[in-house]
């Protein structure tokens, strides 16, 4: 097996989570839990849905689709070893995860110059987690695989001893590396990570989502060309 490292760019969240006003705090939400309206969200700071965004003039809220992420480019770009992100602006991403539709904007507009939108509401992506810490990182098929449970999975086990893991990756958020998506299938997640394709974007459960990845892929050639109304999207769990 070729296990030669992915490049990657990861990233953690904050450890609070901040949801619609509107809606008040519930019972079940934990004390990391605060309303929109009780922190202070610099322009353009990355974040992982949420009521709150910010948005280059011209641009409104996408009918049908919910506000996923949004990325300052100028934090994510010191740490891409590839080159291919854009050095500057923001990219901004609306999805339907039940559909996997989405679309994404990217415009090279400094923060200061973003609008702030406010969108409540109780769908996906209702409520918000600011991203924390960006560096640069590797991951390996190796990852990928884990140890059999009992003397079935021993006689399944590859040649190495070892099982491939349908939910390997759901832990991490990152840009490019290996794709995810435990519906598909070993041999499918190598044919889509060794095509032309790239992750754009994954976002995983370390912080961020309680259960499964959010991913959106983008063709290379497209990223080179900053081209971006081609991605496709993404919900596995």
């Amino acid at each position: 097996m070729n296990d030669k490292p992915f490049d990657i760019i990861a990233f953690t969240a904050q450890t609070f989570r901040y949801f619609p006003a509107s809606t008040g705090k519930q019972d079940w939400m934990e004390d990391n839990y605060i309303a929109h309206t009780e922190i202070d969200i610099p322009l353009g700071h990355s974040r992982y849905g949420g009521p709150v965004m910010d948005l280059p003039e011209g641009i409104t809220p996408s009918d049908g689709l919910e506000f996923a992420a949004q990325l300052d480019l100028t934090q994510f770009a010191p740490h891409d070893k590839s080159g291919l992100l854009p050095k500057s602006g923001q990219l901004i991403i609306f999805a339907d995860i039940s559909s996997d539709l989405g679309t994404v904007i990217y415009a090279d507009v400094p923060n200061d110059k973003l609008l702030r939108h406010i969108v409540e509401h109780e769908e996906n992506f209702w409520d918000g987690v600011l991203i924390d810490r960006i560096c640069s990182d590797t991951e390996t098929w190796q990852e990928r695989f884990r140890d059999p449970e009992d003397e079935y999975e021993k006689e399944l086990a590859n040649a190495n001893g070892k099982l491939w893991a349908d939910f390997g990756g759901h832990e991490k958020s990152k840009i490019f590396g290996i794709f995810t998506d435990c519906q598909i299938g070993e041999e499918a997640v190598r044919k889509t990570t060794d095509s032309s394709r790239v992750v754009l974007l994954q976002i995983g459960e370390n912080g961020f989502n309680d259960e499964g990845a959010f991913s959106v892929l983008i063709e290379k050639k497209d990223l080179i060309n900053r081209k971006f109304d081609d991605c496709e999207f993404y919900w596995t769990m």
